[in-house]
């Protein structure tokens, strides 16, 4: 299991470094699913709520900026588990990266990747009541999203477009939860 992780985040990073040149390696639906659903998740998971978020929240709290507040639209818990896991992944995916499949065997595909992942992290600023202290930290705010354009890319890529939607849809759901047990969005 080990050793099976570690490929999995090696053959990622290999992806993100040059993703003109994927090495697609023939995969099992039922690999596919576990390496989806539980893997990638918990990579996914682990790098966005650990590594990329407790950064903004400690220079938040350094007062590099003012308080993020997400937005409230006053939604139910029903309305936001079924807005956030069946409809944003189904729209999102759709936006963001249907349309790599078409591109992949360009030369410029890599810069499609790059800025469909960059787009998708900073489309998500908007999750939040800004000021102007929050401007020069868009990019380093939107990271984790950001980071999940780049994972949701690969996943895109190299396991197919549903594979995407089903990761983004479970890295939602644990998302939900975090947010209303913890307290704070990812």
């Amino acid at each position: 299991m080990t050793v099976h992780f570690k490929y999995l985040i090696l053959h990622f990073i290999g992806f993100i470094k040059n993703p003109n040149a994927p090495d697609y390696v023939d995969i099992s639906k039922d690999q596919k699913l576990l390496n989806v659903s539980f893997y990638y998740l918990i990579i996914q998971f682990v790098v966005s709520a650990f590594i990329l978020w407790y950064p903004v929240e400690i220079a938040e709290k350094l007062g590099l900026y003012n308080r993020l507040e997400e937005i409230d639209y006053k939604t139910g818990v029903l309305t936001t588990v079924i807005s956030a896991v069946i409809l944003a992944p189904l729209i999102e995916e759709g936006i963001f990266r249907l349309s790599l499949g078409y591109y992949r065997k360009k030369t410029y595909f890599k810069w499609l990747y790059y800025l469909s992942a960059l787009i998708f992290g900073w489309i998500h600023f908007f999750n939040y009541q800004f000021d102007h202290s929050h401007y020069l930290f868009i990019p380093f705010i939107t990271m984790t999203q950001t980071f999940g354009g780049l994972m949701l890319g690969y996943i895109r890529i190299i396991y197919g477009f549903w594979y995407g939607v089903l990761l983004h849809s479970l890295f939602n759901i644990l998302g939900v939860i975090w947010q209303f047990t913890i307290g704070f969005d990812l």
